[in-house]
């Protein structure tokens, strides 16, 4: 059993021998369960991907309807 330290922010580095046999890669989640006096960690499940529909949602233009021709600049110096 590896010893690891404990920040000043709460964080511990995984030993390679843990991620390795979790299958542990830079950017993953886990999840951390607490048992007891235990911390059990595991590998969180992947998100659900997003479908076209589910971003167009959260990009819509809910105000009123603007023509192309408005939307142009017209005294635009570059």
């Amino acid at each position: 059993m590896d010893a690891v330290l404990i920040s000043t922010k709460g964080q511990i580095v995984l030993p390679v021998a843990v991620r390795r046999a979790l299958g542990l890669k830079p950017g993953m989640r886990v999840q951390v369960k607490v048992e007891g006096k235990r911390a059990m960690i595991t590998p969180a499940p992947a998100g659900k991907p997003s479908c076209l529909a589910a971003v167009q949602a959260v990009l819509a233009y809910k105000g009123p309807a603007v023509s192309v021709d408005d939307m142009r600049v017209t005294n635009y110096k570059g």
